[in-house]
């Protein structure tokens, strides 16, 4: 069975794969009238900018309780609910009043885990989320369940809360594992290897989460930071390079990248970075030449290998 990182090597690396920074919206359900929670997940963390739902909707469900208050489903639809606007300490209190009839109601837990990890409470998280996963892991797709998805994160966001990063690598694994293309688990498992000083594979982590995000900052921020750990300045330099990039500063990034390719000429993250800063300052013949490089260094480079067709389209206009 291939390692976590050798998967993420084929899968992230691969040109057969090529993919970009995809996140899959799983469907609204409503039933009941009540909503499901399956997007609260990717609303929460990726678009909150976006409501899922109306005010109407929160209305609409409250008053489905009044109606029928002893039916179990419609109090965790309006749980639901509350969960998708933040209301945290609302979702918990109908959670928990279904759980007096329905103790092993999984919907239940989910909605436990998630509201106490967003609420201030990670330590009565980790019970209903680790039993939520226990009751779904084993199932045949588990990389097409967003919920089991969240759930894997959130514990391991718990742990992190908790100052136990030892114990946020499992679930963090997990999440990374069942969504590979989910550049703030890997981002988050990044930081959990170097809460454990493992500081090699939080590097690896901070890399593959900045192929599809190549301007997060927090990423390459604690990228530097691990190089200078590993005594790898040159390679800090880089990271500092992209630190900027991030910020939009191009004339320093490219300053830092061009100083760190200098220093080390084989490695192509560099390049691949040098590409997009000329690329970012309208300068397509660099950016052309420097994704090339990275390409002749490593031809699965994903930033290159996209960056090229770009530059490339863009310079016959």
């Amino acid at each position: 069975m291939k390692s976590l990182f050798k998967t993420l090597n084929d899968r992230l690396f691969s040109s057969a794969y090529q993919v970009r920074r995809i996140i899959i919206l799983v469907a609204i359900l409503i039933v009941a009238g009540t909503v499901s929670f399956g997007t609260y997940y990717y609303f929460d963390r990726f678009a909150k900018t976006q409501p899922l739902v109306s005010e109407k909707s929160i209305a609409d469900a409250e008053q489905a309780v009044r109606d029928n208050p002893g039916d179990p489903n419609v109090r965790l639809g309006l749980a639901e609910t509350y969960l998708l606007y933040s209301r945290f300490d609302d979702a918990i209190s109908q959670a928990l009043q279904v759980e007096k009839e329905y103790p092993d109601d999984v919907r239940v837990d989910f909605i436990l885990g998630i509201s106490y990890a967003n609420n201030g409470s990670p330590e009565k998280a980790l019970e209903p989320l680790q039993k939520f996963i226990d009751s779904r892991k084993d199932e045949e797709n588990p990389g097409l369940d967003k919920q089991l998805q969240a759930a894997s994160y959130y514990l391991g966001e718990s742990y992190m809360q908790l100052d136990q990063p030892e114990k946020a690598i499992l679930p963090y694994e997990n999440a990374v594992n069942w969504s590979q293309t989910d550049a703030d688990a890997m981002y988050k498992l990044g930081r959990a290897y170097a809460g454990v000083d493992d500081y090699n594979k939080a590097v690896n982590m901070y890399i593959a989460a900045t192929t599809f995000v190549p301007n997060y900052y927090e990423a390459y921020e604690d990228m530097a930071a691990a190089y200078d750990i590993l005594k790898e300045p040159d390679l800090a330099t880089y990271a500092r390079g992209m630190m900027a990039y991030s910020k939009e500063d191009y004339r320093s990034a490219l300053d830092l990248l061009l100083k760190s390719a200098e220093a080390k000429p084989d490695f192509p993250l560099t390049f691949a970075g040098i590409g997009r800063t000329y690329e970012a300052l309208k300068d397509l013949p660099n950016a052309k030449i420097a994704y090339e490089t990275a390409l002749k260094l490593d031809p699965n480079n994903f930033t290159a290998s996209t960056g090229i067709l770009r530059v490339e389209a863009g310079m016959k206009k």
